[in-house]
């Protein structure tokens, strides 16, 4: 059998398997149906350790479609080694707007932005696990 001809409900789970940048750029524009099927699936975000270029990318294509950040259930940013990654995802978004996110990650938070986040928080209904780690 080949996997194009996979039910979808098989590949929504292959899928969760998946972080969202790897799974747009395998299985986006393959064909009609697997656009389709990424657009409709829960999507885990984890940004750490991820090359600027694709982190880049992905910010500035995918996630400037609202219904792909609706999708959005799980995000991890990391300022460890990515320079500066929480600042730049947090100057481009704001984390309210990504109304149905379940798990928030951030690994190495700088202190200044402690305080937009916690007038964000209140505000993600969804959320039930947030979690940080500080700079030392």
């Amino acid at each position: 059998m080949n996997f194009e001809f996979l039910p979808n409900e098989i590949l929504f789970q292959c899928f969760q398997y998946l972080n969202a940048p790897d799974l747009f750029h395998s299985f986006d524009q393959l064909n009609p149906r697997f656009s389709k099927l990424i657009r409709d699936t829960s999507l885990y975000l984890n940004f750490s350790q991820m090359k600027k270029s694709l982190f880049d990318h992905f910010c500035q294509i995918v996630l400037l479609n609202p219904e792909i950040k609706q999708k959005i259930i799980y995000l991890q940013l990391s300022n460890d080694g990515t320079n500066g990654q929480i600042e730049h995802f947090l100057s481009l978004y704001s984390v309210n707007t990504f109304l149905n996110l379940r798990s928030l990650s951030l690994i190495e938070l700088k202190e200044n932005n402690i305080k937009q986040l916690l007038s964000i928080l209140p505000f993600l209904s969804n959320l039930y696990s947030f979690s940080f780690t500080g700079t030392n």
